[in-house]
């Protein structure tokens, strides 16, 4: 017959308890990780001299488009992905938020700043900035 002394009877009570706690304690780690907002990505760019800025915002797929300098110029955003520009037309100091629409997740692109001419549909090319990567 297998006698079980008193010692192994505590050793295997101990082992029960610290594996139960550990599984509480992971289940617990693992459901604040799942509940965790995904991050969201911000991106500047900005025309040749800083006269004016654009501002992806992927939560939400917006763009804030900025003007900094009373110079009768409009600031204009160009996505490598479109022909559609996105415009601000409301003068030095201020800013506006536009919209590609609700993009696909992951999705990369290119946006450029520049400064024009609104009113003419023009973009001024030498006043435009270093393109930058964004993601949706």
């Amino acid at each position: 017959m297998l006698q079980v002394r008193k010692s192994d009877k505590a050793r295997s009570s101990r082992g029960k308890s610290f594996r139960r706690t550990f599984m509480v304690a992971a289940a617990a780690a693992s459901a604040v990780v799942l509940a965790a907002p995904s991050a969201s990505a911000v991106s500047y760019g900005y025309t040749y001299n800083g006269e004016g800025s654009a501002t992806w915002f992927s939560d939400g797929d917006t763009l804030t488009i900025c003007d900094h300098e009373a110079d009768g110029a409009s600031v204009v955003v160009y996505a490598d992905f479109t022909d559609t520009k996105k415009w601000h037309t409301s003068g030095a100091g201020k800013c506006t938020d536009r919209s590609y629409g609700n993009l696909t997740e992951g999705f990369d692109f290119t946006l450029r700043v520049c400064l024009g001419d609104y009113s003419e549909n023009l973009t001024d090319w030498g006043t435009c900035g270093d393109p930058f990567r964004v993601e949706a």
